[in-house]
């Protein structure tokens, strides 16, 4: 009895490090049209949209987004997390935002605005 107990928990514990780990990125998986809805959180940083967007990442490097107009972006591939970095243009010069992905099992692959207020754009294409 003991062992089929310890099967079975060791089978649970796997499973849930399963699911709450992040499935590596790829350039394919990377490159779409990103949707934020969820900005109706409380303001936390004038970085990143709090009305609704569309961050389209194209195969080339590029980007276009009604909140960050057009830039280039650059994923540095991670076997735990995958990050990125947009590189646009606003009207005091040049600027950077600095981001990551959480890409989980039964998920659409999210780019993490903020983690705490659970803001970030979604995979929708």
């Amino acid at each position: 009895m003991k062992p089929i107990l310890f099967g079975i928990g060791i089978i649970l514990i796997i499973g849930i490090v399963v699911l709450r780990c992040n499935i590596p990125m790829t350039k394919n998986s990377v490159v779409g049209i990103y949707g934020n809805t969820n900005y109706g959180n409380e303001p936390c940083c004038v970085e990143s949209p709090h009305k609704a967007d569309t961050l389209n990442l194209k195969s080339d490097g590029t980007f276009s987004s009604e909140f960050y107009g057009e830039g280039t972006y650059d994923v540095n591939y991670g076997i735990l997390n995958s990050e990125i970095e947009l590189h646009y243009e606003y009207e005091m010069g040049k600027a950077g935002y600095y981001t990551y992905f959480s890409n989980k099992v039964f998920e659409q692959p999210k780019i993490i605005l903020n983690y705490d207020l659970n803001h970030y754009y979604e995979k929708v294409e």
